[in-house]
């Protein structure tokens, strides 16, 4: 058995309701033990969670070492150059933050559509459902 969360903490991190979330573990048939669920078979069923972990570990990396880029990674970059350095990656960054925001918005819609489906009495859409929602989770864990 893999980590347990609470069902309320996850149907939060979900943006469900809690009997929302518990619908969705019923109709895959995973079960939960006084409030709590296995993370793993949660995480099957909802690709958007934890999305994007993988970034807070490069942001923390940009972070500790602002320099890295300037003159090929000569920490004794002028102000100015830093100053620079900064409104141009700033630029970048804004920019990336909107496409990424953009797709973001499109993955949770698929996923809160995939969602739905995956209580639907039809058992073919829902067994369609449950197979893209663990493709969509192994795409986004992908390295």
């Amino acid at each position: 058995m893999g980590q347990q969360v609470g069902v309320s903490k996850a149907a939060k991190t979900l943006g469900v309701t809690r009997a929302e979330l518990n619908d969705r573990l019923q109709a895959a048939g995973i079960e939960t033990f006084e409030g709590q669920v296995d993370f793993e078979k949660v995480k099957c069923i909802a690709p958007q969670l934890d999305f994007g972990d993988k970034n807070l570990e490069r942001l923390e990396h940009i972070r500790e070492n602002p320099a890295w880029r300037i003159n090929g990674g000569d920490v004794k970059a002028t102000p100015k150059e830093m100053a620079d350095e900064i409104r141009r990656l700033s630029t970048e960054l804004m920019a990336e933050v909107e496409t990424s925001a953009s797709y973001r918005r499109i993955i949770e819609e698929f996923a809160e559509k995939l969602g739905h489906l995956q209580v639907s009495v039809e058992g073919e859409r829902r067994d369609m459902a449950f197979e893209l929602c663990q493709w969509l989770r192994a795409e986004i864990v992908k390295p």
